[in-house]
């Protein structure tokens, strides 16, 4: 088992792990980097195409946000997320997808006057129709196993509908491990999102700091 950060280590957005496990690559999290570009993030060690799954905590652009451009670049194993994160994703990748477009558009009007080269936006639309037909539902507190020696558990942060933390217990071998990894964890006492679920025991947490 290896897991490596790629992203949010230095600065609050651009969330994403790399997970090597039971002969499987995986992403915790695949998200853009919104406000200054401080830190340069790693690269994702390995082709988007040879990544087999991504665990989605939650919705939010700076989580999700690169999953259309995984796909772009070949990316074509599942994505797994909660009923209501799954939802969300609609929107807001294929939100996130107009923009890029509608972005480039209008550098490439100002471009092609000032005789500069074109530019093409970070994904297209349908780079995000296809990282949407990825997507595949787990519920809450239920148990799955992903591949052989993966199972993994989703557990409602708190944060928005959908959020979650995961738990990922991991067999090679001998040897068993649970990782959780916090996602963003929300408050308690919020009127329309539900209190967090906190896991009872983990050998390691990869938490959101904030």
């Amino acid at each position: 088992m290896k897991l490596t950060f790629i992203g949010a280590t230095h600065e609050v957005t651009g969330s994403c792990y790399y997970l090597e496990a039971c002969g499987k690559k995986i992403l915790i999290d695949c998200g853009m980097e919104q406000g200054p570009d401080l830190y340069e993030n790693k690269p994702i060690p390995v082709p988007a195409g040879d990544i087999d799954m991504v665990l989605l905590t939650h919705a939010h652009i700076d989580h999700s946000g690169l999953l259309p451009l995984l796909y772009k670049h070949g990316f074509r194993g599942q994505i797994f997320a909660t009923g209501g994160t799954a939802a969300l994703c609609r929107i807001m990748l294929l939100d996130s997808a107009h923009i890029q477009e509608f972005e480039a558009e209008w550098k490439n009007r100002k471009a092609e006057r000032a005789g500069r080269d074109m530019v093409e936006p970070l994904y297209s639309h349908q780079d995000a129709e296809g990282a949407i037909s990825c997507f595949v539902t787990t519920d809450y507190e239920t148990e799955r196993y992903i591949a052989e020696g993966i199972r993994i558990r989703f557990l409602d942060a708190g944060h928005l509908l959908g959020s979650s933390s995961i738990e990922a217990t991991i067999t090679e071998g001998a040897v068993t491990k649970k990782i959780v990894f916090s996602g963003d964890i929300g408050n308690s006492g919020q009127p329309l999102i539900s209190n967090p679920v906190y896991p009872k025991e983990a050998d390691y947490v990869v938490m959101e700091s904030t």
